[in-house]
């Protein structure tokens, strides 16, 4: 795959979570494509083939934080490496609660693409910048008690 096909799919990732749009985002993997988010509160997870990685997409789509900020822009800034692309995502928002806005790094991915779409794609976001942006870092701390 061309610089210029990665860096397209990687502006249009971008512009799917700017949406919430998870069905145009999981339309770059390709069918056997490995999901990985190595840092959760609840343990990391490996997930193995775009139906498991959909299964998940859609219980993110149902997570109560979803419903917490309003997602205006998402932008990145990439590093192309010799097998991987490195991503920061940047994400401005608002809160819907008290419509105080927020810029933080969201999140890097570290991709790699096969020759039609995402065959890899790891996804460390920013739990505790956003816990704290959207005022549930107590929650997302009482969470953890459990």
């Amino acid at each position: 795959m061309t610089e210029f096909k990665r860096n397209q799919i990687i502006t249009e990732l971008a512009e799917s979570l700017q949406a919430g749009d998870y069905g145009r985002f999981l339309s770059y993997f390709e069918e056997n494509a490995v999901f990985e988010l190595p840092f959760r509160v609840d343990g990391g997870i490996l997930l193995k083939g775009l139906p498991e990685i959909r299964k998940h997409f859609e219980s993110v789509a149902e997570d109560p934080m979803e419903k917490l900020v309003r997602i205006e822009e998402v932008m990145t800034k990439s590093y192309e490496g010799s097998e991987a692309v490195t991503v920061e995502y940047f994400t401005k928002g608002r809160l819907v609660s008290t419509g105080e806005t927020f810029h933080i790094q969201s999140a890097i991915a570290i991709i790699r693409f096969g020759e039609t779409g995402i065959v890899y794609y790891k996804d460390i976001p920013n739990t505790l910048g956003m816990a704290k942006r959207t005022g549930t870092l107590n929650q997302l701390a009482a969470s953890w008690e459990k």
